[in-house]
């Protein structure tokens, strides 16, 4: 038995996947293959109850941010007895593949996943002579240059910021916070939501709102849809966008006012930082397989043939646009002959998965619910991530 996502994005793969599914069948005539679809809202709850109940399913595909909770449970298999000498495991960049190791042990497989990029209007640069920025003081300049460029046409902001409360303003935050050399916990796995980086992060963002001017005042609103929406109506010209977005969710390049309007390039880093090694926040699922499963080496041969390079690019080419977490996949030619794909394997070395810990929905909702009190202009950075700091349970 495997529980999967059923969410919208699951559908829009079920090409890639009925294929994934009649060739294991093929190879497997002898295995019962039930699948059973929930939706990602409810899966981590379900999980959880039926841990308690003893009715798990074999195999689960977890949103990547879970791993640490329920690895802490005692619930996941360790699949090191199948990845030691599986060429796979070096396939991955090395901080994704960090992300499933505890204790020197594996206890998941990531799935095709995200990275995020600055998406901008390609066109405008241009007229402004500038190049796309690299770094905070680049990104304001440009921001500002490009709401002159734009005028004309409509465009009312130089930066989308998406500060409201969903998990994308954490996403799209989080590469300043470590290129300042924070993160949301120390390496104890102590939160740090009041260290020096994430109050400077929170405070640029701020900047942008209130100081410069260059991203709207009701920021603190927006979420990953609101954000496309902007950039797609003309109201604004730059934003920090996830790489399924391009294809699929809002369809950057099936815009026809945006036809080749628009680029893609690496996050702009905090000045002082090495724009050499920009960060990006990747986002991917992890398939597991529960400890007390009596079909392991099935469930295992079902995660080798999910998994494999060759189901995630035909994820991308004829599903949502995710992006392959198998770095072999990137020779394929449909991500070499497009600048925009380009740059998504570009970052890819750079990507970094979020915070290993079983704390990782509450740190993150605290740190949301700050920079919304920020953007909105009721606290200071400090303040707000104080209090943010004393909600995480210690």
């Amino acid at each position: 038995m495997i529980w999967d996502w059923a969410d919208p994005y699951k559908a829009e793969i079920s090409g890639p996947m009925d294929k994934v599914i009649a060739d294991y069948k093929a190879e497997n005539p002898d295995v019962e293959l039930k699948i059973e679809k929930i939706t990602n809202d409810s899966l981590r709850t379900k999980l959880l109850a039926a841990v308690s109940a003893d009715n798990l399913p074999d195999v689960a595909f977890l949103d990547g941010q879970w791993l640490a909770e329920f690895q802490a449970t005692g619930m996941l298999a360790d699949l090191s007895s199948y990845t030691n000498g599986w060429d796979g495991s070096s396939d991955f960049p090395e901080k994704v593949w960090d992300s499933v190791v505890f204790d020197g042990k594996v206890y998941g497989i990531p799935g095709d996943g995200d990275v995020r990029t600055l998406l901008y209007r390609k066109d405008l640069l241009e007229k402004t002579g500038l190049q796309p920025p690299k770094t905070w003081s680049d990104l304001v300049t440009a921001a500002k240059a490009l709401m002159e460029a734009g005028k004309s046409e409509g465009i009312q902001y130089g930066f989308a910021l998406n500060g409201g409360d969903s998990e994308h303003t954490s996403m799209r935050s989080l590469p300043w916070i470590w290129a300042l050399g924070g993160d949301f916990v120390d390496d104890s796995g102590k939160p740090t939501l009041n260290s020096a980086p994430v109050v400077q992060t929170v405070q640029f963002m701020s900047d942008l709102v209130a100081k410069e001017k260059v991203a709207p005042p009701d920021s603190y609103m927006k979420t990953k849809k609101e954000v496309a929406s902007s950039i797609i109506s003309g109201q604004a010209a730059m934003a920090i966008v996830g790489s399924w977005e391009w294809r699929s969710d809002a369809n950057f390049l099936g815009q026809s006012n945006l036809t080749d309007k628009l680029g893609s390039a690496a996050i702009p880093v905090p000045d002082g930082a090495s724009a050499d090694s920009p960060a990006t926040a990747v986002g991917y699922g992890t398939w597991v397989v529960f400890d007390n499963s009596q079909n392991k080496d099935a469930a295992w041969k079902w995660i080798e043939k999910v998994t494999s390079p060759e189901h995630e690019i035909e994820i991308f080419k004829n599903g949502t646009g995710n992006m392959p977490m198998r770095l072999s996949a990137y020779q394929d030619e449909v991500f070499t002959s497009d600048p925009i794909f380009q740059s998504f394997v570009d970052i890819m070395p750079y990507a970094r998965p979020r915070a290993k810990t079983d704390k990782y929905e509450v740190i993150s909702k605290a740190y949301r619910e700050a920079v919304q009190q920020v953007l909105g202009g009721q606290l200071s950075p400090q303040e707000a991530l104080d209090n943010a700091q004393k909600k995480i349970p210690q």
